[in-house]
């Protein structure tokens, strides 16, 4: 397009020609700031997923941590009681066993935030 100014309106038609410019401009930043915010969400939430998940195998780590430590120092036969049994029937080990409390080696599970 060609438009025609005088000298009288050639100030005027810059300002406009100008604003529209930087009216264009803004829209195009609009634009790629929505691109951004929607890959930038949707990185959230694969975060959040994977959180979930470190979560979980945290829990069920734990779950598997107690069973072990039952099985270690609790009900009959276990692993510490055989082990003391066999001292009690003249075995002389080198080492001594430390002293196990299940309580003491056993981590609270994290607690979820609601929300």
């Amino acid at each position: 397009r060609v438009v025609l100014v005088s000298p009288a309106t050639l100030l005027a038609t810059l300002k406009t020609v100008h604003h529209v410019w930087r009216q264009e401009q803004r829209n195009r930043h609009a634009e790629e700031i929505a691109r951004r915010a929607a890959r930038l969400y949707d990185k959230l939430v694969g975060f959040v997923t994977d959180l979930e998940q470190a979560q979980s195998a945290l829990q069920r780590a734990e779950v598997d941590l107690q069973r072990a430590f039952r099985k270690l120092s609790s009900g009959r036969g276990n692993l510490l009681a055989q082990a003391e049994s066999l001292r009690d029937l003249g075995v002389e080990p080198s080492k001594q066993l430390p002293a196990v409390d299940p309580a003491d080696e056993v981590v609270d599970p994290p607690q979820s935030s609601p929300g």
